[in-house]
């Protein structure tokens, strides 16, 4: 749309104000990021066509070389803006290995007109912007090789290259397990096996496993596993698929090497729902044996960490898991806590049932959700110590051990229980934010940030959360301006995060940006009307009196009083 960046357009009930970077339905006004308008400014410009991949990212970043996830990233943020739903979208459809469109309707605004670009004119302005296609262009030599290499599947520059050593560190990627059941409402099976295997893998000495947040990044988006790698840093992709019906199991899981673009190894498996911790140990042994470790010791150690025998108990904790992992609101909350509790009714026994349900109250402390926050994390430190009692090498019962004496303010006994679960997954990326977040409560931010830094490389498509405690470290540095840029991050992801935008409207208010400040605190208390300053002092215990006041502070002067 040239010329168009700054007219004002409607795309099917929201108003978008691109100048002002924002779009409003019903007085209701939501902020998006500079890319992820020009990305809907673009899309809007050929409202019902299909836009490619390519001409996206010529025209949102012209000139420059992105990584794979950069426009993907983007429009997941575009869709969070509208509330879009992905399997079906009422704003923005993904058409696999084609590209976008945008499905709403699209008007303009005194009389401007929706300019239709052709795919022709899109490629001769891309050309225009990148000199260097110029001379590619009708190099017919040179497109052979290009496709020669895509059939000799040459792996990008960027996937992890190992050592033929045994005892070198694999690098693994365990993508979402895809749901051929043809009922998406078994979409939290799928999901399970593969937090499942993420989480066994992930123990593996000598194995470097990526978070679950980066590999569920993916779902439902359409990928090269090439790329997938070379985004990730990663050599190794194991991925499949599962069906159920009723008690009957198929599913199929193979292992590539991204270096090569070869096939490791591919298989079918079926079996009963009560099989499937078994059927998943086998694919656990032949990733492990492909990539050359200990086959028979790791077998070992999955024996001694059955998570239940009962599969009514496993799959309402798989239901409670699917909603916890949403980190998306009170509500939410409790309906997991309501579903490992029915877990546990039918297994006492089921540790991580136990260990995920005490997080639910830890995480109803930390948002301040709780009218009584002390009983709060009374509840989750018992939860937490029984499931260690049951089993003492389950890394998410120390990390909520951890979370609650960090808000006690017990940051001795927080360090050590951070430490723990480290010891026992040194992939586990939240582990390593607790131990950020210690480090920056305690008055020793710099270090604070450089562990936060190190939890992102382990979990580079992080949720929310990783860069709100960015944000919060830069804040206490007195580095606003990339604090602000951590927290609007943050907030793209998750425009109903309270805590992000508190901390944001500080920020905002240190840097001296009074106006955005207010706007931000507006959204803030239509969010929630009860949000209060002394429960927020409660919500974050930091050591020191001058950080808390310094963000108390910020919060005055954005208008927050009471």
């Amino acid at each position: 749309m040239d010329g168009g960046k700054q007219a004002q357009f409607r795309v099917g009930e929201w108003h978008v104000d691109p100048a002002g970077g924002q779009i409003t339905r019903d007085g209701k006004a939501i902020r998006v990021e500079p890319r992820v308008m020009d990305v809907l400014v673009y899309l809007a410009g050929k409202p019902g066509q299909v836009v490619t991949r390519e001409e996206l990212e010529g025209s949102v970043w012209p000139g420059r070389v992105i990584s794979y996830d950069a426009l993907t990233g983007t429009v997941k943020k575009l869709r969070n803006a509208f509330a879009d739903d992905a399997r079906e979208p009422h704003i923005v459809e993904t058409l696999s290995k084609k590209g976008y469109r945008l499905v709403a309707p699209v008007s303009f605004y005194d009389g401007y007109p929706a300019k239709q670009q052709s795919s022709e004119t899109a490629a001769a302005a891309t050309r225009r912007r990148n000199p260097w296609l110029r001379t590619l262009a009708g190099a017919a030599l040179v497109i052979l090789l290009a496709s020669a290499a895509a059939l000799l599947r040459l792996p990008p520059s960027r996937v992890a290259t190992e050592t033929t050593d045994p005892a070198a560190p694999r690098s693994l990627a365990v993508l979402p397990f895809d749901n051929l059941s043809g009922d998406p409402a078994q979409d939290y099976f799928a999901d399970g096996m593969t937090d499942d295997l993420i989480t066994k893998l992930a123990r593996e000495p000598g194995l470097l496993v990526i978070a679950r947040d980066s590999s569920f990044f993916y779902k439902r988006e359409p990928y090269d596993f090439r790329h997938v790698a070379g985004s990730l840093r990663v050599r190794y992709i194991l991925h499949g698929s599962i069906r159920r019906a009723g008690e009957r199991l198929w599913f199929n899981a193979r292992l590539m090497d991204a270096a090569t673009g070869s096939l490791l190894w591919a298989d079918r498996y079926e079996g009963r729902l009560s099989d499937l911790l078994d059927l998943q140990n086998d694919v656990i042994g032949n990733t492990l044996s492909a990539l050359r470790i200990d086959r028979n010791a790791a077998e070992a150690r999955a024996l001694r960490r059955r998570q239940t025998g009962s599969p009514e108990a496993y799959d309402y904790f798989l239901h409670g898991r699917n909603r916890f992992f949403l980190y998306a609101s009170k509500d939410e909350n409790r309906k997991a806590r309501e579903l490992y509790r029915k877990a546990l009714d039918l297994d006492p026994d089921f540790a991580l049932a136990y260990a995920m349900l005490a997080w639910t109250y830890a995480f109803e402390a930390m948002n301040g959700w709780s009218d009584a926050r002390q009983d709060a994390l009374t509840h989750a430190h018992a939860l937490a110590t029984h499931a260690i009692g049951i089993d003492r090498e389950l890394p998410v019962a120390y990390f909520v051990t951890g979370l609650v004496h960090r808000e006690r303010g017990e940051y001795a006994q927080a360090l050590e229980e951070a430490e723990k679960a480290i010891d026992i997954d040194s992939n586990y990326a939240n582990a390593h934010v607790l131990l950020a977040t210690l480090l920056y409560y305690t008055g020793r931010p710099q270090e604070g940030l450089e562990k936060i830094k190190r939890a992102m490389q382990l979990n580079p498509h992080h949720p929310y959360n990783y860069p709100f405690h960015l944000g919060q470290a830069y804040f206490i540095l007195g580095r606003y301006p990339e604090a602000i840029e951590a927290f609007e991050q943050g907030l793209g992801t998750n425009p109903s995060s309270e805590r992000m935008r508190a901390w944001l409207a500080a920020a905002y208010a240190q840097a001296g940006r009074t106006e955005d400040a207010r706007w931000e605190a507006e959204q803030l208390l239509a969010l929630n009307p009860e949000f209060s300053l002394q429960r927020i002092r409660q919500a974050f215990p930091f050591r020191g009196a001058q950080e808390i006041e310094r963000f108390l502070h910020g919060l005055r002067v954005a208008g927050i009083t009471q």
